[in-house]
């Protein structure tokens, strides 16, 4: 292998571990976001259960629609975290295809690990396509409550909702 060659397959290594790094940050801030959207939904479910023991005259469709749509969110965030962790695995591969060549002399590994690297990229774009609309899932669900709710901020205007988990 020459300097030339040398020289461009730590590139092209570098770049995999970089998109490794990425994808793991990514996983990782996922994997708490989904988490807390977990523990919000095991705390309405007993709120709701609660509810129904304490006081059954009380309206369970707006409660039963808000719990569907943290059932949708989490779905969709798990869905999310199951993308990363491809995106992850698929960095990792492009690596070590990379390694592979380094060692054995098949030029026709490169053009692979090249093929993986951006199928990676493009998962891990995916993974945070999907986080988008569970966000935007999320705020459209304070909206909804805020309008049914009548929540108002000082002097009688409706306060806009924040993103939270």
């Amino acid at each position: 292998m020459s300097v030339e060659q040398t020289t461009q397959l730590i590139q092209l290594i570098l770049n995999s571990v970089l998109m490794s790094v990425a994808c793991a940050l990514v996983l990782s801030s996922l994997t708490v976001r989904h988490d807390a959207i977990g523990d919000r939904l095991e705390e309405s479910r007993q709120d709701e259960r609660l509810k129904k023991e304490l006081d059954l005259t009380r309206n369970p469709a707006l409660t039963r629609r808000q719990l569907q749509r943290l059932q949708q969110r989490y779905s969709i965030s798990r869905y999310s975290v199951l993308t990363a962790y491809y995106a992850l695995f698929f960095s990792a591969l492009s690596c070590f295809a990379l390694a592979v060549r380094g060692i054995l002399d098949w030029n026709w590994l490169i053009s692979i690990a090249l093929g993986i690297f951006v199928l990676g990229i493009a998962t891990l774009l995916v993974a945070v396509g999907l986080t988008l609309i569970e966000i935007h899932l999320s705020d459209s669900a304070k909206q909804i409550h805020l309008e049914r709710t009548g929540s108002t901020g000082q002097g009688g205007v409706t306060q806009s909702p924040h993103i939270s988990l």
